[in-house]
């Protein structure tokens, strides 16, 4: 009997679709017509997918647990952030070619924050309302300027609240909202967002996205400049919302399949799109009907990157057998999550 939720699937397609589009039209990000596109996406994606991430962390019980970190995320991630450090050498005919495992190679940090992640659940959920108390840590981590890129520090912090939410998340509250009332209102408010976001965009600085900055650096030094963080987190929370309400239940033909493997899109489009942008690619998108067409190009290379082929042509290296080096835990939980 296959119990597979097509739902999360279905929702973890449309993310990864809209990281490799955001990654795409990035270098054109002044673009007027561009920008809200990217500002919209990068409002809620992150958070959203770091939620789901965590919805699916609730495996921690498990006798196997830190192997599958070991397995999953560790070994992956050395993996992934040496080939893009050489990728990165002769792309960009660098003088010096630099291994630094511990300042994550961009899209890396989220491999390097999810092992963070993974690693101190088990402690953080033994903490009274350790929800409140992340996002309090999350929120003072941007008064401190040399909490940012090493060690995805910043991110880590910014992000994680939405991973403990996944991981407290049950779907059953997910479902009560997917009413038509509630997919209607959320049909509007996705429209009036991008409709104040093409109209005062020009204010927004898109790094308040990113969690990665200190309030400092993007220009608020006073001591009030932590309410900025926590309207980021509002509007993550509910455009974050919105989309979840709009995702269809039911199996969707090549979407669901393809959501099931985003973790190969993830890693293996970063290089594509620094193949683009190192050379003189995006020269040759001047007119705006040509820079719009980054969006399907981006679509199309997510559909790519997601077929079930790729998988098993990059298995060996996305998911790399540990069994030999790694012991079993004879106890073992019968909780079961949802992977791809």
């Amino acid at each position: 009997m296959n119990t597979r939720d097509y739902y999360f699937d279905n929702l973890k397609f449309l993310l990864i679709t809209l990281v490799v589009i955001g990654h795409l039209i990035e270098p054109l990000y002044e673009d007027p017509v561009l920008r809200p596109i990217y500002l919209m996406i990068y409002t809620f994606h992150i958070p959203l997918f770091v939620l789901i991430s965590g919805y699916f962390a609730k495996n921690i019980g498990s006798g196997d647990y830190l192997n599958k970190v070991i397995s999953r995320l560790i070994v992956p991630y050395l993996l992934f952030e040496s080939l893009y450090s050489l990728f990165d050498f002769w792309i960009y005919d660098r003088a010096e070619l630099k291994f630094s495992y511990f300042t994550p190679y961009w899209l890396m940090w989220f491999f390097f924050s999810m092992i963070l992640w993974k690693v101190a659940m088990p402690y953080i959920i033994r903490i009274r309302y350790a929800v409140p108390i992340v996002i309090g840590i999350a929120i003072l981590a941007g008064y401190a300027n040399d909490a940012q890129y090493y060690a995805s520090v910043s991110r880590t912090l910014v992000f994680f609240p939405f991973f403990l939410i996944g991981y407290y998340l049950d779907k059953s509250l997910i479902d009560r909202l997917r009413t038509t009332t509630m997919r209607i209102y959320s049909s509007i408010g996705l429209i009036l967002t991008y409709v104040v976001i093409s109209s005062y965009g020009y204010t927004f600085k898109k790094e308040w996205f990113f969690g990665s900055f200190s309030y400092e650096s993007l220009g608020h030094d006073e001591w009030s400049a932590g309410i900025y963080r926590m309207a980021v987190y509002g509007a993550a929370v509910v455009i974050g919302a919105m989309v979840m309400i709009l995702i269809p239940q039911r199996q969707l033909p090549w979407i669901s399949t393809m959501g099931t493997n985003t973790l190969y899109t993830y890693l293996l489009h970063g290089f594509i799109v620094l193949y683009l942008t190192a050379g003189d690619s995006y020269a040759h998108f001047t007119t705006t009907t040509e820079k719009l067409l980054l969006i399907p190009l981006g679509i199309m290379l997510t559909m790519l990157l997601s077929f079930s082929s790729i998988r098993y042509l990059f298995k060996w290296l996305v998911e790399p057998k540990m069994k030999l080096l790694l012991k079993s835990n004879p106890h073992r939980s019968n909780r079961k999550s949802q992977t791809g």
